[in-house]
């Protein structure tokens, strides 16, 4: 089983608002280019590409599997905010991540594609900074439960912190060379409060495909940190959540655009 993943990066070279005004084809949305993953998107039975795979469908990500993806993802914040995840600092205000409908929506209008790839803007009038993790697999011969698939693709994506070092957490890098830590990055984001994802099956042959798509309320900002360290939600104003102990309730404010 072969997995590829893939995140998105915005390379901010001067903060400034987003006007989030208008519907997803106003070019306001996409300051730094489109198209707008949302406008026009592809039809709810798949795109063209979609058309031309066999069996292709939307997997169902029923309120289960949603609670699931948001466990997945919030099991490992409060982990590295405990302090868990060695050689990384603990964190003082690490929220906890909720669904977010619309982020979902315009996860699958990439998904549903069936061309694995980032869209180049998925910004919304509440969350213009909105970041990307994308992953797909293929295999022969497995079988696998979503359940199965997305803790692989989480894992995935958080692995990476192997490879990542507390100096690209104090200050995302402007410039990189080496193995790919944005999926981390990504998700262990005290800037991000929402998350909402897609997946889509296929066949290719013989093979069987999976691609998930998960859309953030903010995504990696270069020259900025991924969340500011100190002792464990020490800085938490809604007090901290009794599931997952490391990150703050889901009504914490996250820290804005501005803050290092």
């Amino acid at each position: 089983m072969a997995i590829w993943i893939a995140c998105s990066t915005l390379l901010v070279v001067v903060l400034s608002v987003v006007s989030a005004g208008g519907q997803y084809c106003s070019s306001d949305l996409c300051p730094r280019g489109g198209p707008h993953v949302g406008c026009n998107p592809p039809s709810s039975s798949g795109g063209p590409t979609c058309q031309g795979k066999q069996k292709a469908r939307k997997v169902l990500l029923t309120p289960a599997l949603q609670a699931y993806i948001m466990d997945e993802h919030n099991l490992n914040r409060s982990n590295i905010a405990l302090g868990r995840i060695r050689p990384y600092p603990s964190a003082v205000k690490m929220p906890t991540l909720t669904w977010d409908p619309e982020l979902a929506s315009l996860a699958d209008a990439n998904a549903r594609s069936c061309n694995y790839g980032h869209d180049r803007c998925r910004a919304t009038k509440k969350f213009p900074y909105a970041g990307q993790n994308i992953a797909i697999t293929q295999f022969f011969g497995y079988r696998f439960t979503e359940k199965d698939l997305i803790h692989k693709f989480v894992s995935s994506w958080w692995s990476e912190y192997l490879d990542a070092r507390p100096e690209h957490v104090r200050k995302y890098p402007s410039s990189y060379s080496g193995k790919p830590i944005g999926h981390f990055t990504q998700i262990a984001s005290d800037r991000s409060t929402k998350v909402g994802c897609s997946m889509w099956y296929w066949k290719d042959g013989q093979m069987d495909v999976y691609y998930f798509v998960c859309n953030y309320s903010f995504t990696n900002i270069m020259d900025r940190s991924v969340y500011q360290s100190g002792p464990t939600a020490s800085q938490c104003k809604t007090g901290r959540n009794s599931k997952f102990p490391g990150l703050c309730n889901a009504s914490e404010e996250p820290r804005s655009i501005m803050d290092p």
